[in-house]
């Protein structure tokens, strides 16, 4: 239970760090003070993800783990994308993201 536990911070620190540094960009590059919170919590939660993932790879076949967290990652992105940047998906991309999801089920199994 706990080496998936460790996935899921894995998965979520990644995703994280991708979601500080696009939030970074909203703001003057090196000129306002939330640039440089965002850039710096997305640089930690990278080297926070970056720790997990070696970790996690100590544990778990690197030809199963590896694209378990990528796909969960890229999962999480797009919510978040869609949820705080207001973008949008195409129904290709909606079909991608269900078989994406599908395909980490039969990867765990």
């Amino acid at each position: 239970m706990l080496n998936y536990i460790l996935i899921l911070l894995g998965i979520i620190t990644s995703a994280l760090a991708q979601v500080m540094l696009k939030k970074s960009s909203e703001f003057s590059f090196f000129k306002e003070y939330n640039f440089f919170i965002f850039f710096i919590l997305g640089g930690l939660f990278y080297i926070i993800s970056f720790g997990l993932y070696a970790y996690i790879l100590k544990i778990f076949d690197i030809s199963k783990i590896s694209p378990v967290m990528t796909i969960g990652v890229m999962v999480i992105v797009v919510a978040s994308g869609i949820l705080f940047f207001k973008e949008t998906l195409s129904l290709i991309q909606s079909v991608g993201i269900i078989l994406g999801v599908i395909s980490i089920i039969l990867i765990l199994k």
